[in-house]
């Protein structure tokens, strides 16, 4: 695994030549970024001896202008180790004013941080909002620091985690990275426009948060995707083996959708487009005195047109949220969505449990008549749920097993 390791000012860097050798041992090649605080904690010719890389220290000094953002092709996890309370509080804040809050700020892989810092700054209220907010909202991995004596003769929580702790950490994220290895998905997240004039459109309001979730469940465990990106509260950057398409109007989408099928295992159709667009296209700005209505035409129904073009052995998810009033009509509505246009499985959720939210509400519905009802979860945890279910469904399928 190619490990990206930061290096912040705790007194602990001092053991991050040894986290590296060990690190190597294991197989892993590592690249290092160090703060100009940590310099006066750990030498940087060490670092470079063991890791045979150049350590960056310094973005301005970097023949690449775009290192902050290629450094995500050049490795597959972030490990921030130790993380002292200042990187915690720029990660957790935004804040970009050195080389290693600006790689962690642009980052998109997996990413972990070990805590190492006095006992009174661990529990000190500003930091602990920030190490929440790190885990919760930037999906960060904490690697919790531990208790002990400490090098200014305190005693408390706030030792950097043991080595052997961090390294088992990210060897198990290793074993765990392929487990969707050689499984090809196609994705699709956010909403589509249709076009009244040069300016005015008609959308709906989905996030695409729960496309990009399933996307990053995916890309974390080894699949390789194809992203299908309509419009959404923020663009996903994919990783250099995954494919991205940005769409904007239904045609487009249904276009981009088979046109993938062939390479497709198991397609995800987690975006929402319009079932309906403008019947003409005004090539200039309509005066509102000159319009009164505006007349619909039926889109076509993508999923429906999966069934014709797709392979026997391709796996369809479709998504249905819904109006409804209770969940035996959530379920009425999501088993005819899925018999009419063909689907394997469906994931249902009533649109005030999901449109913009962070969490979702689903039930998964398979076509033997089986389901599984979760409770509120936030969107990540959904998206694992529902990927878990899919790939067991594509095996089931195509009477795959020990894979």
């Amino acid at each position: 695994m190619r490990i990206l390791l930061a290096i912040t000012s705790s007194i602990s860097a001092y053991k991050t030549p040894m986290l590296v050798s060990m690190l190597k041992k294991q197989g892993h090649s590592i690249i290092c970024a160090v703060t100009q605080n940590a310099q006066n904690m750990v030498g940087v010719k060490a670092l470079e001896t063991m890791s045979e890389n150049k350590v960056i220290t310094d973005l301005w000094q970097e023949d690449d202008v775009l290192r902050h953002i290629n450094i995500n092709k050049e490795t597959d996890v972030l490990l921030i180790a130790p993380a002292d309370v200042n990187i915690i509080g720029k990660i957790a804040n935004g804040i970009c004013d050195d080389a290693v809050s600006t790689i962690a700020c642009a980052y998109t892989k997996k990413k972990f941080f070990a805590p190492a810092m006095n006992p009174n700054m661990w529990i000190n209220k500003a930091n602990q909002r920030n190490v929440k907010y790190l885990i919760e909202e930037l999906e960060y991995e904490l690697i919790s620091p531990e208790s002990g004596d400490m090098a200014c003769k305190d005693n408390g929580v706030g030792r950097l985690a043991n080595i052997d702790t961090i390294i088992k950490t990210i060897n198990s994220l290793s074993s765990n990275s392929l487990k969707y290895n050689n499984i090809y998905f196609t994705i699709t997240s956010g909403a589509t426009r249709e076009w009244i004039d040069p300016i005015r459109y008609i959308t709906n309001n989905s996030s695409g948060k729960m496309g990009a979730a399933i996307y990053q469940e995916i890309s974390s465990n080894g699949g390789v995707s194809v992203y299908i990106e309509g419009q959404v509260n923020n663009s996903l950057m994919v990783n250099k083996n995954d494919k991205k398409i940005k769409i904007d109007t239904t045609k487009e989408l249904q276009h981009n959708v088979l046109n993938e099928l062939d390479n497709t295992d198991i397609l995800l159709m987690a975006a929402a487009p319009l079932d309906f667009r403008p019947s003409q296209f005004f090539d200039k700005k309509v005066k509102k005195q000159n319009i009164n209505s505006i007349e619909l035409t039926a889109n076509v129904d993508i999923l429906a047109s999966t069934k014709e073009k797709k392979k026997n052995s391709t796996l369809i998810v479709s998504f249905a949220a819904e109006t409804a009033e209770n969940d035996e009509e959530l379920k009425n509505y999501a088993l005819d969505k899925m018999n009419r246009k063909g689907a394997d499985m469906i994931v249902a959720n009533k649109i005030e449990d999901s449109v913009g939210k962070d969490t979702n509400k689903i039930t998964i519905f398979f076509k033997d008549g089986r389901f599984k009802a979760y409770p509120t979860l936030n969107k990540k945890e959904c998206a694992k749920e529902i990927v878990i279910e899919a790939v067991s469904e594509w095996k089931k399928k195509n009477n795959i097993t020990g894979f």
